[in-house]
């Protein structure tokens, strides 16, 4: 039996979006695939409110966020830490031999605009990283106040990992001046793991070419050169195209991209109501909870691993806590293409299936 998914990623994909990865194949040299590719760039131009660059990338985000230090990063990188993924960006720039500071904050709470522009301030800084939506924890960082500190610094990349809400969480790219921001397709896309979408800055882009030892496959100019002409340097993941193009043409003209923002927080408000009155409490610093998925304190000290599989044999998951939190908190996702409906069915599971677990407090 397929359990359904409500785990950070991947997430539930569509029938008929698997239906689509099965389209018969193109040469990636063809007018064919030129065509398709020529017409998803404006689509995702769309869903990110940018007139600038986006790139779409054979690889897992990691891969993106990798390239973003070597191809931006010319100097020193301010890297925000708040939770798992956003350490392990620090750990790319030290991989990559690049100067870094960790600006570290306690998991469950947000990188907030002060800190970064206290740091920023001393003039040491030509990059920062940051996560928008820390699926480790639940925490969302109030990205748009952080935007406006960042517009006192335009020498200063502003790289945003998105990965768990880019088409989740309305992101303004232009309107927030963001340089680089970026996510894997097997979140809120709801598509299965393989590409990774990147809107990347005139300004990072003229940047770039400043930068030397970009590396080769993931080097942003040569990408722009053949993206330039509807195309990718090597080889890209073609039935994920067919399907991202597809599933964009659902979102821009079926749903509506503000209706999607808004189920989104719908779904979001229904997790948090229910945990609350279920005797929980949330994980994350109170304002800056994520809208597609809800970390919440195991304070009832339930078997999270027993809770998972009953709700196996009901046909759902969700995720235990992340790392050092396991058992510690347990989080639900509420993203991609999922509905109201659905949450409230897997909410009512949850509250049948506690009272007939062991060792609660």
């Amino acid at each position: 039996m397929h359990k359904k998914l409500f785990i950070p990623g991947p997430s539930e994909v569509r029938p008929e979006m698997l239906q689509v990865l099965a389209t018969p194949q193109i040469g990636h040299r063809s007018q064919d695939y030129k065509d398709l590719h020529a017409a998803l760039i404006p689509k995702l131009k769309k869903l990110l409110y940018t007139e600038q660059e986006v790139f779409i990338f054979t690889c897992s985000s990691t891969g993106v966020m990798e390239a973003a230090i070597r191809n931006f990063c010319g100097k020193k990188v301010l890297s925000c830490v708040n939770g798992a993924f956003a350490e392990r960006w620090y750990k790319m720039t030290v991989a990559n031999n690049k100067p870094s500071k960790k600006l570290e904050v306690e998991w469950g709470n947000p990188i907030k605009p002060e800190l970064i522009e206290s740091e920023l301030k001393t003039g040491d800084y030509d990059c920062m990283t940051v996560v928008m939506n820390e699926s480790s924890t639940g925490v969302r960082s109030p990205i748009e106040q952080i935007a406006e500190v960042m517009k006192q610094y335009p020498n200063v990349s502003f790289c945003v990992d998105a990965v768990s809400c880019m088409a989740g969480d309305k992101i303004e790219a232009d309107k927030l001046g963001i340089d680089i921001v970026l996510a894997g397709l097997q979140k809120c896309f709801a598509l299965p793991a393989g590409l990774t979408v990147a809107m990347i800055s005139n300004r990072a882009m003229a940047k770039a070419a400043t930068i030397p030892n970009r590396g080769y496959y993931l080097d942003f100019l040569e990408t722009k050169k053949y993206n330039d002409k509807a195309q990718t340097p090597a080889t890209p993941a073609i039935p994920h195209i067919f399907a991202l193009n597809a599933q964009m043409d659902r979102i821009l003209n079926q749903e509506g991209l503000e209706n999607r923002w808004a189920r989104h927080i719908r779904m979001a408000e229904m997790v948090r109501k229910w945990a609350v009155g279920a005797g929980f409490t949330l994980f994350p610093e109170k304002g800056y909870e994520s809208r597609t998925l809800t970390c919440i304190n195991n304070t009832k000290g339930i078997p999270v691993a027993d809770l998972n599989k009953e709700l196996g044999k009901r046909g759902a998951v969700i995720s235990n806590g992340y790392g050092d939190l396991k058992e510690k908190t347990f989080r639900i996702a509420h993203m991609g293409d999922l509905t109201e409906a659905e949450i409230r069915e897997l909410l009512g599971w949850i509250g049948e299936i506690i009272p007939t677990l062991p060792a609660q407090k």
